[in-house]
C-alpha cells in the first residue's frame, strides 16, 4: 500500500473507534510508521477528527426540545423561540465545521528550502532504512530503473563515489516532487549489500537556495552530509558509520 492509497483509507479513521481492527486500517496505519509526511498527515487528521467530535458534543440541547422529545408530543405548534434557537445553533456549528474543515484541508504553505529538504532526507535515514524500490550492486541498473519510474536516471556521480558500489535505489515524495535514492556501500562495513552512503537527488528548481556546485559539507542529524547543484539536479550525499567522513573534492 503506497501513500496515496493509505491516505484515502485513512480519510475514514476515526479516533476513539474500532476501526483499528478493520485488516485494511491497520495495513494504512502500519504505513505511516514508514513514512514521515505521511505519518503527518495522519497526526493532523486524527487532531482534526477529535476536534469536530468535541464540537458537536457542546451543542446546547434546548431544554424545551428535550422534554418534547419525552413526552412524544405530537400537536404541530409554530416554531418558537427554544426551536429558533436551537435550529441557530445547528446552523453555527455547521459554519464552523465548515471553516475547519476548509483551514484542514487547504494546502498549507510548503517549507521547500533546502536546508529543510536535506534535514528531511538525513532525518528518515537515522529514523529508519527507507524500503527499496530495487535492490541491485549494479549502478548501471539502478540508472535505467529510474529512468524508467520517471526518477532522475541521469544523475552524475563525482570520481571518487563512482567508485562505490549499488546496493538499491527508490523514488520518494517530498511537496509533491520526486526524489531518487541512490543507495551505496562504500566497502569499508564489510558488508557489501549494506548501505553507509545515500545519494538523493532532487529537480534543482523544486528548492529554494540550491547549494552552488562546490560541495557543501555539514553534519546533520549526526550522518556526514555533501550538497552541491550539478546542471538541472541538487544532490545530498549522507554517510553512516565507517564511510564518514566524505572524500569528496568535486
Amino acid at each position: 500500500m503506497n501513500s496515496e492509497q493509505a491516505k484515502e483509507v485513512l480519510l475514514l479513521y476515526r479516533p476513539g473507534t474500532d476501526d483499528r481492527q478493520d485488516p485494511e486500517m491497520a495495513e494504512a496505519i502500519e504505513a505511516t510508521k514508514h513514512d514521515p509526511e505521511l505519518a503527518a498527515w495522519f497526526a493532523q487528521h486524527c487532531v482534526f477528527q477529535e476536534a469536530a467530535a468535541g464540537a458537536f458534543e457542546r451543542i446546547p440541547v434546548p431544554e424545551a426540545l428535550r422534554e418534547q422529545i419525552l413526552s412524544e408530543r405530537k400537536a404541530h405548534f409554530s416554531l418558537g423561540v427554544t426551536k429558533r434557537i436551537a435550529l441557530a445553533a445547528v446552523a453555527l456549528a455547521v459554519v464552523v465545521l465548515s471553516l475547519s474543515l476548509a483551514r484542514f484541508y487547504t494546502k498549507p504553505s510548503e517549507n521547500n528550502e533546502f536546508a529543510n529538504f536535506r534535514t528531511r532526507m538525513a532525518g528518515m535515514v537515522v529514523r529508519f532504512y527507507p524500503k527499496m524500490d530495487l535492490e541491485t550492486n549494479d549502478l548501471a541498473t539502478i540508472r535505467s530503473f529510474l529512468a524508467s519510474k520517471g526518477g532522475h536516471g541521469n544523475y552524475s556521480l563525482p570520481p571518487q563515489l563512482a567508485q562505490a558500489s549499488g546496493t538499491g535505489c527508490a523514488i520518494l515524495p517530498w511537496h509533491g516532487k520526486r526524489v531518487s535514492m541512490v543507495c551505496m556501500n562504500s566497502g569499508k562495513n564489510g558488508t557489501p549489500m549494506k548501505p553507509d552512503l545515500f545519494l538523493f537527488i532532487i529537480d534543482r528548481k523544486a528548492i529554494k537556495h540550491p547549494p552552488e556546485s562546490s560541495p557543501q559539507k555539514e553534519v546533520v542529524s549526526g550522518l556526514a552530509s555533501a550538497s552541491w547543484t550539478s546542471g538541472d539536479s541538487t544532490y545530498v550525499l549522507l554517510a553512516s558509520g565507517d564511510a564518514a567522513p566524505l572524500p569528496l573534492n568535486l
